[in-house]
């Protein structure tokens, strides 16, 4: 599927695209398992939240990072296409708002700094909206004819029961022009 990428947006600010061997390269590193030193990091990050007083706090306990598995399905070629003439930058079509990751090489310290394997596990920030929203790939399933379906979640509220599917592939997400926080966007790309 060939995109002409600076067509498809309404607004685009792209960034310099990525190196082929850089972009391979930290796309197979992207799925490796966790390390030790990720796993500590996580893990003195974890704090109770519920005051000693209140009933939730006797029944929070932290999570065990050592049991993420990153998901290790290869990217769409669409995307991989994309980061190679932009490699992050901000992009708009209508209400639908992209701030891609700067570079790539952020993918990974996004998944874990906001804890998407716990939370969604086979999903794959890829974009922010703007305000607070991630753009995921659903990596849970095999890829069709290469892509993956994108769903939309708040950082602050991620899980799938909650994520508003966005569209069936990468180009089609960037398409299109409904903000996922709108009611149109619930009804536009359940499936």
């Amino acid at each position: 599927m060939l995109v002409i990428w600076p067509t498809i947006f309404a607004e685009a600010y792209p960034v310099a695209g990525a190196d082929t061997a850089y972009l391979d390269r930290l796309l197979r590193a992207l799925a490796d398992r966790m390390t030790g030193a990720e796993v500590a990091a996580i893990n003195a990050q974890q704090r109770n939240p519920f005051p000693p007083a209140d009933p939730l706090h006797a029944r929070w306990y932290p999570f065990d990072p050592s049991q993420w598995r990153i998901p290790a399905r290869p990217l769409p070629p669409s995307y991989r296409d994309f980061l190679l003439w932009s490699d992050g930058g901000s992009f708009r079509t209508g209400e639908r708002r992209f701030d891609a990751f700067l570079p790539v090489g952020k993918l990974r310290e996004y998944l874990l700094a906001y804890h998407v394997p716990q939370f969604m596990p086979g999903g794959l920030p890829f974009a922010m909206d703007g305000g607070g929203g991630f753009y995921l790939f659903d990596l849970r399933a095999d890829s069709i004819d290469g892509e993956y379906p994108i769903v939309f979640a708040h950082a602050g509220n991620l899980g799938w029961d909650d994520a508003v599917p966005i569209a069936q592939t990468f180009p089609d997400a960037c398409r299109g022009d409904t903000d996922p926080r709108s009611r149109d966007a619930v009804r536009e790309f359940s499936f």
